[in-house]
């Protein structure tokens, strides 16, 4: 399971959400884990998403 730690770390530039798999958790099978994560830190302010790229960067 990847933590709130490890995806602002890799967040150093923005990045789209299967590069952040491939990146945090290359093993896993699906992003919906990735995804969830994302969305709960969107929601406390941790990351923002651009809609227009479709890459999360961090705030």
């Amino acid at each position: 399971m990847t933590k709130e730690d490890e995806v602002l770390a890799a967040l150093d530039k923005p990045l789209a959400v299967y590069a952040l798999q491939r990146l945090l958790d290359p093993s896993s099978k699906s992003s919906d884990p990735m995804q969830d994560l994302l969305m709960r830190m969107r929601a406390a302010g941790k990351v923002k998403f651009d809609i227009k790229k479709g890459l999360w960067s961090r705030v």
